[in-house]
């Protein structure tokens, strides 16, 4: 996976999650509580394009609350 790819899936992961949150009326301090990890981190698992594993679980979390597929 080239760099580009990498931060174009990360583009579209931001607006995929933005958008389910706005269609639940949440917003992401409200997704952090939920899944049990501070807004500062999921924030950073989120906008940053790190594939380091504490990120991955963290998305994981996300796509698991909010229902996204890969």
């Amino acid at each position: 996976m080239t760099e580009k790819m990498i931060i174009d899936a990360a583009k579209e992961f931001i607006k995929r999650v933005d958008n389910e949150l706005t269609d639940r009326d949440m917003n992401r301090r409200e997704l952090a509580s939920k899944i049990g990890y501070s807004q500062a981190l999921l924030s950073n698992a989120i906008n940053s394009y790190s594939l380091n594993n504490s990120s991955r679980k963290i998305r994981k979390k996300v796509r698991e609350y909010l229902n996204i597929e890969d």
